[in-house]
């Protein structure tokens, strides 16, 4: 059977060759409900409709009462199908009346595809899309997701509470599960991850020969499917090596890009602040401390792997498995969905403004991200969810991130100016292929160290990344010292508990005050290993100038061990427990009831740093080298 359709808009053919003009045909005059026939005009050269075929009438009208490509006046329900029954002329009778109003001019074609679906489980994120043309229309949209809600549940706009059948952004109202211990009412915010986006692309300046002119990028990216747009903007992150253009990104058909915040005010510090810049373009999601909060993730589009990141949350990486990882990042590939189940503020029951954004650093800047914006007091444009859900009310707001008992680690952390040689055995760059360059040496480079370390970090040996070791349980103050001579600097650890108001590292939304310092200041962040969030590791990356910085090495790692560990160099054996090291032996305080059964383990830290744009695209011809 043939699935595909032609467009219903299309009334005549041009061209000789190729199938005849579809069966389309428009209302000569209005058709009011309850009519039992309609006059109509065919398209020129189309086929005449037969008895017993079904008609759609209303074909562009989309819910409530709009049109997909006219303005005509309607009722809200305005698209429907009936069946022929006779056929005089231009007058066609139906077995059934009309249920709605048909305005004159309406389209009627029987070229239309009706899908039946038997929803029986849980299936939560459910992708579809076009099928025929896809390379084409992806990009411009044609894709979508149908959202299977537990039994019973009913949908309402958060703003008033009246109910919607489509949208982003969902209160869901219910009394069933929704995850593992998780259940009734949730807010919702469905986040589709775009990639090969051509408006959003940015033009590449590293691995290019020298002074291109962005008129060739421009024209070096076209294709039949991938139509560049007459205007583009400069990639903010220089460093993203190879081909001409980044291959664009979005969520939502939306983006909020970098460069074009930086064309506003230059200042990275700021790049995300909602007073200077307003609020991202991306859907944002609003809820109450300790409301349910469900993220739908999707990849829709089209041709690459992803990684979503939320700070300050998280996610069971398979929603009714109790003990399933617990993380804040996910990778997502094509056309995979995940339904993460989060509480709103974590849960250390923060209120502010947090931030989720794709973590590959080209989709980043073109403008994949957004906010969460979690409230502590009712405001008139956000209904609360049902009694059920907090039962109390909104719950009150801890003092501190971190409970008055818990054990305190302190450490005292500097970022400083730093040349890197990734291998000394190197030349500085190699090149490798189309131009394109490994660059080997940093010469801009920038550290995280302890402030103990600073002639260790000084001299010939290579650094590693900050790696801090901490026990579930644990408080955690990291004391930043801005040594560097330009760039301000600040701790973002977004794996962790923190309040957004204060210790996010990044100016988020309507966050108070500024989270960067200056050269030569200093600011405490604090955070908590929460216990519910499990033993797990958290980046940290440099919110001073997120665009640079950490590509230049301002990053590092928190990792969270067992509750009451200690840790041991490997080689010498010494208390590493408040040191920088990337290894440690792990030694179990076996005495606590939850670390029963658990053994001494060695911990490793991993950082993996790329910037090549193009290995793995569908860039032409293929690469086989990587360039970065």
């Amino acid at each position: 059977w043939e699935m595909s359709v032609r467009p219903f808009t299309m009334f005549s053919k041009p061209k000789k060759a190729g199938l005849p003009v579809p069966m389309n045909s428009k209302l000569t005059e209005a058709a009011k409900k309850g009519a039992r026939s309609i006059t109509i005009k065919m398209a020129e050269g189309a086929t005449a409709y037969h008895p017993n075929t079904e008609l759609l009438i209303g074909a562009d009208c989309l819910e409530p009462g709009t049109d997909a490509t006219t303005s005509l006046k309607r009722d809200r329900s305005c698209s429907e199908v009936v069946r022929i029954k006779e056929i005089k002329g231009n007058t066609i009778s139906f077995f059934t009346a009309l249920k709605n109003n048909h305005p004159a001019g309406d389209i009627v074609t029987p070229e239309f595809v009706r899908y039946r679906y038997w929803v029986d489980a849980d299936y939560g994120t459910v992708f579809w899309h076009d099928h025929a043309f896809g390379a084409t229309t992806w990009p411009h949209g044609g894709f979508g997701v149908t959202i299977v809600e537990p039994f019973g549940s009913t949908y309402h706009d958060p703003k008033n509470g009246k109910l919607v059948y489509s949208g982003p952004i969902a209160d869901i109202h219910g009394n069933e599960p929704i995850g593992a211990g998780v259940s009734g009412s949730f807010r919702e915010l469905m986040v589709s991850i775009h990639d090969t986006v051509p408006h959003t692309v940015n033009v590449i300046q590293s691995g290019n020969p020298p002074g291109q002119p962005v008129e060739v990028a421009l024209e070096a990216g076209k294709t039949v499917s991938f139509q560049m747009p007459e205007k583009i903007m400069m990639a903010p992150n220089k460093y993203i090596n190879g081909g001409t253009h980044t291959t664009g990104s979005g969520f939502n058909f939306r983006a909020e890009p970098f460069a074009q915040r930086l064309a506003n005010n230059p200042d990275t510090s700021k790049l995300f602040n909602s007073a200077i810049h307003g609020d991202p373009d991306t859907p944002l999601l609003s809820a109450y401390v300790g409301d349910t909060v469900v993220f739908r993730l999707l990849h829709q589009l089209m041709n690459e792997s992803h990684v979503w990141t939320i700070s300050g949350h998280t996610f069971l990486t398979e929603r009714y498995a109790a003990d399933a990882n617990r993380k804040n990042s996910i990778h997502v590939g094509i056309a995979e969905r995940y339904d993460l189940v989060s509480k709103a503020g974590g849960f250390q029951g923060m209120p502010g403004d947090y931030i989720h954004f794709n973590g590959r650093s080209s989709h980043f800047a073109e403008g994949g991200w957004g906010i969460l914006r979690v409230l502590d007091k009712p405001v008139t444009d956000l209904k609360a969810l049902p009694k059920g859900t907090n039962p109390l009310g909104i719950p009150s707001v801890p003092k501190s991130v971190c409970p008055s008992d818990a054990p305190v680690k302190n450490f005292s952390v500097v970022s400083v100016d730093r040349p890197l040689k990734l291998n000394p055995n190197t030349p500085d760059a190699i090149e490798v292929d189309f131009e394109r360059k490994i660059e080997l040496a940093m010469p801009e480079g920038k550290i995280f160290m302890l402030e103990d370390e600073a002639a260790r970090a000084a001299g010939t040996v290579m650094p590693n990344p900050l790696t801090l070791h901490v026990n579930i349980g644990d408080c955690i103050k990291v004391n930043l010292k801005n040594k560097m001579k330009a760039s301000r600097a600040s701790f973002f650890a977004p794996g962790l508990a923190f309040d957004p108001r204060d210790s996010q590292g990044l100016n988020v939304g309507n966050n108070p005050g500024d989270q960067t310092i200056a050269p030569g200041g200093s600011r405490t962040y604090t955070f908590y290993a929460h216990p519910d969030n499990k033993e797990t590791t958290s980046l940290v990356w440099d919110g001073g100038d997120i665009v640079t910085n950490p590509r230049n090495g301002l990053y590092g790692a928190v990792v969270v061990g067992p509750r009451g560990s200690q840790y041991r160099d490997p080689v010498t054996g010494q208390d590493i427990s408040e040191k920088n090291s990337w290894r440690a032996d792990v030694i179990i305080d076996r005495s606590l009831p939850e670390n029963a059964g658990k053994r001494n383990y060695r911990d490793v830290a991993l950082f993996f740093q790329d910037e090549d744009n193009i290995i793995g695209t569908s860039f032409m011809p293929y690469v086989q080298n990587v360039a970065g």
